[in-house]
């Protein structure tokens, strides 16, 4: 054989080895689990098999402390490093395990996290399990409220959280009204308890005129009344003093009439 022969066979054999290896399929392993679209589907169906059981779990916990405990503990922790592998792959299908995730964070109040991957999981368009029957931003701003109103209820302020998430519940998101209605209604009293009563005035009005419902009329009343008496004292001191002589009277009159209701 020439020289010349045995060279053109070596090409051709190395030319079909080349071609024969690029056309074998990347082989699936959890390691490259998201280096492609088809590894990616085949492993996010072995994660959806593994947070079916871990529902399973949840739902046969009857005490919320304990659902809460399991989401934090343990179950975030065990998905939480598969959904930040696949913001970082680029690839976008619709992804349950990541939307547990997102529920789950604001489940037990890790709002910083929780905002953060909802804004993600809102530029893919992915969406909440049927049962939730709401979409990504309805979710957030109540899971926000429902949690705000019982910090203040207990004492605590919700802030900044409430007030963060404002702009986008009154205004960039599209709502049912009595769902900003409500963050303007708890940021009125909020600053009700801070004697600030023209934020109070501002926020109570909001709410009245997006969900007439709220029933905040008597709040905006004393806040109206405050923020009346505010002002004269700044520009009038005689008047204000005057105000004040006639609330210690009023005052001493309510205080009567109580005692006087309180008997036989």
């Amino acid at each position: 054989m020439s020289l010349a022969l045995a060279h053109k066979r070596r090409v051709i054999a190395q030319g079909s080895a080349a071609a024969s290896a690029s056309a074998t399929p990347a082989t699936y392993s959890p390691a490259a689990a998201l280096n492609s679209p088809a590894n990616a589907q085949k492993h996010l169906k072995l994660m959806e098999v593994a947070l079916a059981g871990d529902l399973d779990r949840l739902h046969q916990l009857n005490s919320l402390d304990q659902r809460q405990q399991l989401k934090r503990s343990e179950l975030l922790p065990k998905y939480q490093d598969y959904v930040t592998r696949y913001r970082e792959s680029g690839l976008n299908f619709p992804n349950q395990v990541l939307v547990y995730v997102l529920i789950w964070l604001f489940d037990t109040g890790e709002f910083v996290a929780g905002h953060e991957l909802a804004d993600f999981a809102m530029s893919q368009g992915q969406e909440l399990p049927e049962r939730f029957r709401r979409d990504i931003p309805t979710f957030v701003a109540d899971a926000v409220i429902e949690w705000a109103e019982a910090e203040e209820r207990a004492g605590r302020s919700p802030e900044p959280y409430v007030t963060d998430l404002l702009p986008r519940v009154d205004g960039e998101w599209k709502l049912f009204e009595r769902i900003p209605a409500r963050y303007h209604r708890l940021l009125g009293l909020l600053a009700m308890s801070r004697k600030d009563w023209a934020a109070a005035v501002t926020h109570l009005e909001r709410a009245e005129v997006l969900y007439p419902e709220i029933r905040v009329e008597t709040r905006l009343k004393g806040a109206r009344k405050a923020l009346a008496k505010q002002q004269a004292q700044s520009s009038d001191p005689t008047t204000a003093a005057i105000a004040t002589q006639l609330d210690v009277a009023q005052q001493a009159t309510d205080t009567e009439e109580d005692a006087g209701d309180g008997t036989e």
